[in-house]
């Protein structure tokens, strides 16, 4: 299937609608006034309003959130991040009773990252909470988790695409526990972070108040 973006010339060019084939493409613009669409069409296995699914977001934590930070280009492709395991789950990355209860990935501890929702990004394209304004993230949940020698490997299910810009705005990032303020912030270095956040609360801080949540 031809995965070209074709833009409409009818429409001015402060807020081109882009029409967009293919099966695993997203197309972000930005608007007047700062606003940003997303057209998403990540197709994957099963669907997006397959059971699995709906269950994963009924089940999903409001205390906590999941950050998944790589520098892997095929992460969207293959819905895999593969974490260094000296930056997974430390110390330094979750709080006192996850590193307790998960960060050893027992049984009982991924079950209990499982119902954690997940943000996956990709490092930022430049240091100081800046990164190019089309680069995206994934909303998701975990399916698997695999240990292999030295690695941690995450497979992932997306359920939307977001605006990874809007996360290092000062006053949203806030909101997702993010430290933004220095040269190199928690988006520019991969590693699998847990955060004592209501992830939901964030995005609607962030305007991202249309995902799909728990009721």
């Amino acid at each position: 299937m031809n995965n070209e973006l074709i833009p409409k010339t009818s429409m001015p060019p402060a807020a081109q609608k882009v029409e967009q084939t293919g099966s695993t493409n997203v197309h972000v613009t930005n608007q007047g006034g700062g606003v940003v669409n997303i057209n998403y069409n990540y197709q994957q296995p099963g669907g997006s309003n397959s059971a699995e699914q709906l269950m994963a977001i009924q089940s999903f934590s409001k205390e906590y959130y999941q950050l998944l930070v790589t520098c892997e280009e095929d992460v969207f492709i293959n819905n895999i991040v593969t974490v260094t395991a000296s930056r997974a789950l430390s110390q330094h990355l979750v709080p006192p009773e996850i590193l307790e209860r998960c960060s050893s990935l027992s049984d009982a501890g991924v079950a209990e990252l499982k119902t954690f929702p997940a943000l996956i990004c990709r490092e930022n394209t430049e240091l100081g909470g800046k990164t190019d304004p089309n680069q995206w993230a994934v909303y998701g949940y975990i399916r698997r988790v695999k240990k292999e020698g030295k690695n941690i490997k995450v497979a992932f299910q997306p359920i939307s695409a977001i605006n990874q810009q809007l996360l290092c705005v000062k006053k949203n990032a806030i909101y997702f526990d993010l430290n933004v303020d220095c040269a190199i912030t928690d988006l520019n270095i991969s590693a699998w972070s847990v955060h004592k956040v209501n992830l939901f609360e964030a995005f609607d801080e962030a305007g991202f108040t249309n995902l799909p949540r728990p009721d």
